[in-house]
């Protein structure tokens, strides 16, 4: 059995070529994230300070990865700490402007590979994909209820 003979076996294979893909884009590009890193900063950019949990939450991540993510963001600048509430005892992470200007270079690179994944679809095509993905992926998170 070939793995494109069955959706679990495609949605596999093509989620790790798009991450092989986007990474080796990276690297040619001189951008310096792994995949993993660009959409902790990405998460960040859209809604930041956020907690270890809540990302680790939104990502799917267990608390472990989100800490070591954490650390080495934070020993490269691209995010920082920050006091969520009064008596110090919850933290926040929030991006600092070296990590939104990594972010947005890496955009580019992505939607660049991206553009080249979906190479070929019209626009219908690539609603129709993106509703099928959503409701593959609320089925397992228990988000489709209907």
């Amino acid at each position: 059995m070939n793995p494109t003979d069955t959706i679990g076996g495609l949605v596999g294979l093509a989620s790790r070529m798009l991450t092989n893909e986007l990474e080796t884009q990276f690297t040619h590009n001189g951008c310096e994230l792994t995949r993993e890193q660009w959409i902790f900063l990405m998460t960040l950019l859209n809604e930041s300070p956020v907690t270890p949990r809540v990302l680790a939450n939104k990502l799917m991540k267990n608390r472990g990865s989100i800490t070591s993510l954490i650390k080495g963001l934070e020993k490269r600048h691209l995010i920082c700490k920050v006091i969520m509430n009064n008596d110090g005892r919850s933290y926040g992470v929030d991006i600092t402007a070296k990590g939104i200007q990594q972010v947005e270079e890496a955009k580019n690179i992505a939607f660049g590979v991206l553009g080249q994944a979906l190479a070929g679809f019209d626009d219908t095509e690539q609603q129709q994909m993106h509703n099928l993905l959503l409701k593959f992926v609320q089925n397992l998170t228990g988000e489709n209820h209907g």
